[in-house]
């Protein structure tokens, strides 16, 4: 694999074991217990990024795929993606707010064990059409429309985004469970 595209899906993957140590070691009550006024509970966050992964994943799917039809060409840099992103510190919620937009939304009392299995699921689209396009140089890629918090993302951003998103969302897990 590309260095820049493994060091991503290795940012993923700790990123996901965090996760997975938090709700495996959370009692299943706490997860769906009802959350302080405007929150999201454990639930319903997992559910949010589960949906938000599928639909960067279906993005990027068009994305890559035009690209490759386009004759995307290799990558010849292998300098970390990762710190192109820390400017806007967005695991950090107290620096930057974000509102889902409805789409983006969980619902009103999610099964908790539906909503994990997909959640797990849909890392395997995500790796798959990373793969799609590895070697290739993915600098070159951006979608249509900007990211509506951080505006024009590359496709290793868009990438490195899912795992900064769950970030996020597996500390304001940890701030509710307190």
């Amino acid at each position: 694999m590309h260095p820049r595209l493994q060091d991503i899906t290795d940012y993923l993957a700790v990123v996901r074991a965090d996760l997975i140590k938090l709700v495996d070691t959370t009692p299943r009550e706490a997860l769906i217990a009802p959350a302080p006024t405007g929150q999201w509970n454990g639930a319903q966050l997992i559910e949010h990024m589960g949906i938000v992964e599928g639909s960067v994943a279906k993005l990027l799917e068009g994305l890559f795929a035009k690209a490759m039809a386009d004759g995307l060409p290799m990558d010849t840099e292998t300098s970390s993606i990762i710190p192109t992103l820390e400017r806007f510190a967005l695991s950090d919620r107290n620096v930057v707010k974000i509102d889902a937009p409805e789409r983006l939304r969980p619902s009103a009392s999610p099964d908790l064990d539906s909503v994990w299995a997909s959640l797990l699921k849909v890392r395997s689209r995500t790796l798959a059409v990373a793969a799609t396009v590895d070697g290739r140089d993915l600098t070159k890629v951006s979608a249509p429309h900007p990211h509506p918090a951080i505006g024009v993302l590359n496709g290793y951003q868009w990438i490195l985004l899912i795992g900064q998103h769950e970030e996020r969302h597996r500390r304001q897990m940890l701030d509710l469970l307190k």
